[in-house]
């Protein structure tokens, strides 16, 4: 597939007078592929992908895809025109949300803006990288307006945050690791839930401009945004720099819990015990109940990623709160699943069982470890 360098400023330059304006909730996107000189049966794709975007295929007739030429450009915009139109065809399950009307209107009003020969297209073009960069955050503002006074339901359950920085590699080591584990563990106990996604995004930078230049076109997850300040960082000591770290998802969670109507109860509940319990604090894994034992299965994460935690049951007799604790075994969290599926409360024992899956069969054999795990319940609570 190849790039026509000047549609390629042709969207640089709708993004910029375009994409910092709400037009409805169904596509946050407008996907135009351009079929230079088509065969006569070529037929033209014209549907949804992820639920966010609107892909439309629209024959072109381009003259020089290297050369920046005010010819191609023009030609371009008026075919957007067209594809603009072509929108309300694409086929959907849901009720369509496009203000169809309203961008058209704007994008009759942009014409004046445009270029209007070679020379005053490779003066934009002298811009674009700069152009391209603000355009970023106003499609983020743009987004995160249209979450906030477009509130959805809550229908998925939060099973997991990752943080990505704009910084050196392993700059925030490793209390990105260690927050991030500890924010997935508890948002999930929690079971905080949002519209439509599982996993929040923590994207970080010294300016919410470098931070916003990260977005996500899944649907399965969202971003969020922070700022931390680098120099002050370096110069501070382990607990200062793992409370930063701390104070910048914070803010990040909130955000979204903000412009996403999320359940701020839930979360500034998960706030208070990490900062109450600090990094070295108890996470459950899972559990299981019965009328006469309380199962769990507990760790901390480790301060080194990719160090292995140390996981143990722990069981609890109700009647008379007796507890004992026996190790499992040292797992990798990721993979923890794989070793920890189900937990099943016997007469005598408590048994462990792996999932059935064939990755995880896999996985087990790697690193040798067993399919299940079983322990006498007499014997735990005598520890």
């Amino acid at each position: 597939m190849e790039r026509n360098k000047s549609l390629s400023l042709l969207e640089t330059f709708l993004n910029e007078h375009l994409i910092g304006d709400f037009h409805g909730l169904t596509f946050e996107c407008l996907l135009i592929r351009f079929i230079n000189n088509p065969p006569k049966k070529k037929k033209f794709k014209l549907n949804s992908l992820y639920k966010t975007i609107a892909q439309i295929e629209i024959e072109g007739n381009f003259t020089d895809n290297v050369r920046l030429n005010v010819s191609d450009f023009q030609h371009g915009f008026l075919k957007v025109y067209e594809a603009i139109n072509m929108v309300p065809l694409i086929e959907i399950n849901e009720k369509l949300d496009f203000q169809k009307d309203k961008l058209l209107a704007d994008f009759k009003n942009i014409v004046q803006f445009a270029p209007q020969t070679d020379g005053e297209l490779k003066d934009y073009a002298c811009k674009e990288e700069e152009i391209r960069y603000l355009n970023t955050v106003k499609r983020v503002d743009c987004l995160i307006n249209s979450y906030k006074n477009n509130p959805r339901s809550l229908n998925k359950k939060v099973i997991g945050v990752r943080l990505y920085d704009h910084f050196e590699r392993d700059t925030l080591s490793p209390y990105s690791y260690i927050y991030s584990q500890l924010f997935s563990n508890l948002l999930r106990r929690a079971e905080v839930k949002s519209p439509d996604y599982e996993e929040i995004y923590f994207s970080i930078a010294e300016t919410l401009e470098q931070a916003k230049q990260s977005f996500a076109f899944e649907t399965w997850n969202k971003y969020t945004y922070s700022t931390l300040n680098l120099s002050q960082y370096k110069k501070s000591d382990e607990e200062g720099k793992s409370k930063m770290v701390f104070n910048t998802m914070c803010t990040g969670l909130r955000l979204i819990a903000d412009f996403d109507h999320l359940e701020k109860e839930k979360i500034e509940g998960v706030i208070e015990y990490i900062d109450r319990n600090g990094i070295d604090t108890e996470l459950v894994y899972a559990n299981a109940k019965n009328k006469d034992y309380l199962v769990e299965i507990i760790y901390h994460v480790p301060k080194i990623h990719l160090t292995k935690a140390e996981f143990k049951l722990r069981l609890t007799e109700i009647n008379t709160n007796s507890t004992g604790i026996v190790a499992i075994n040292n797992l990798d969290i990721d993979y923890a699943p794989y070793s920890i599926g189900t937990i099943q409360i016997k007469k005598n024992e408590i048994v462990i069982k792996g999932r059935k899956s064939l990755r995880a069969e896999i996985s087990r054999d790697i690193d040798k470890l067993p399919s299940e795990y079983r322990f006498n319940i007499y014997e735990v609570l005598k520890r």
